[in-house]
């Protein structure tokens, strides 16, 4: 096909192009267009709205429990543990400031670590640790995040002791997203959807090279890569990898008693409710080969063992159908930390969000406006 001059002077040069139209990459082009408002500025991307993660994720407004907390300081140290909470929690109070709780669904729930009966060692773990993580942390909230409290009162099968943090909260995605998108239109972002990118190019000197799969070139300044799971599909140096979570939606459950989000084997369970249905999500860690993927699909072993969870865990002996079924992609790597630089000169990386985007992605968007420079 051969372009008109008006669709090639149309695409002409932009200042910035930001790749992906997630939470983090729309927020990094609101925080571009604020330090630099006579730029042109756009976000570009194959889907009409995000299929990787910042549509399809749980909705939970969380930090980490005090046993992920307990595995990442294993993983890491306890430095880099710390500082990852004081990340996730400096940029969920950006993300509430930004757009307002009550227009992105927030609502402080307070959040439960429960730990299933055969546990017992586990639980110990986390409160023989518990006063040294809240030494920590406090230091950041300025407040204990985590106390030893009875879950007999959820209904769960679960040991009679768990661990509680008033400071987690629900949101509702849908609303988040529609805010975040809006706001970037209003600040003068251009957004286009069915551009999909397939290689990068550069001059070394002035301009970055998207090259597309309609045939269609668009050529810009600063190229800001924003789409986490996905980054290694045209930056396979970097150090990410595609996370699949399948998510689940009950029927309505009469009578459910609690109200919030739960946490249970170092995060790798984790369900909310939903008014008076359940939306859980996790079990990656049974099949980590098999769900480091870019395939938007239901892993049927794992969503089976999702529902196993509900009904031996969660609210045993109840019955329920599952209304929803689907899965995301987020952007992982052994190094939890997210992965915010300029990777090559004019070219920019804000991604790895380790399944925590809903927390950092105000944080990061903000770190990366600030890197960007020369404009």
């Amino acid at each position: 096909m051969q372009f008109s001059i008006w669709e090639k002077h149309y695409v002409s040069k932009p200042d910035i192009v930001v790749l992906g139209n997630g939470i983090v990459g729309l927020q990094c082009a609101i925080h571009l267009k604020l330090k630099y408002p006579k730029r042109r500025i756009w976000v570009i991307d194959r889907a009409p709205f995000s299929m990787g993660a910042s549509m399809r994720n749980a909705g939970f407004a969380c930090f980490g429990s005090a046993g992920e907390i307990l595995d990442d300081i294993h993983r890491t140290s306890e430095e880099a543990a710390f500082n990852l909470y004081a990340q996730r929690y400096t940029g969920l109070k950006y993300l509430t400031e930004d757009f307002g709780a009550e227009k992105i669904g927030y609502e402080k729930t307070g959040g439960y670590e429960i730990f299933p009966t055969a546990q017992d060692a586990e639980l110990q773990k986390v409160k023989q640790h518990l006063h040294e993580i809240n030494e920590h942390l406090k230091e950041v909230t300025g407040e204990i995040p985590f106390v030893v409290k009875s879950s007999t009162a959820l209904g769960m099968n679960v040991l009679p002791e768990a661990i509680y943090t008033p400071l987690e909260g629900a949101i509702q995605t849908d609303l988040l997203y529609k805010n975040i998108r809006e706001k970037a239109q209003e600040c003068g972002v251009e957004i286009y959807s069915g551009i999909e990118v397939v290689a990068l190019e550069t001059d070394a000197l002035t301009y970055w090279t998207l090259h597309t799969t309609s045939g269609l070139s668009i050529q810009c300044k600063r190229l800001v890569v924003c789409t986490n799971g996905f980054a290694k599909k045209l930056l396979p140096e970097l150090n990410v990898q595609p996370a699949r979570g399948q998510v689940l939606v009950t029927s309505t459950i009469p009578g459910l008693r609690w109200r919030g989000l739960m946490h249970a084997e170092q995060g790798y369970y984790y369900f909310r409710s939903l008014g008076t249905r359940i939306l859980i999500g996790g079990a990656r860690h049974l099949d980590k080969e098999e769900e480091t993927s870019y395939e938007l699909e239901t892993n049927e072993n794992l969503q089976n063992e999702l529902k196993r969870f509900l009904n031996e865990v969660v609210i045993p002996g109840e019955n329920f159908e599952i209304t929803h079924q689907w899965a995301g992609i987020m952007g992982m790597a052994d190094d939890r930390s997210p992965l915010v630089a300029e990777h090559k000169p004019g070219l920019f990386i804000c991604l790895r969000m380790g399944g925590m985007g809903v927390a950092l992605s105000a944080l990061v968007s903000r770190r990366l406006a600030e890197m960007v420079t020369g404009l």
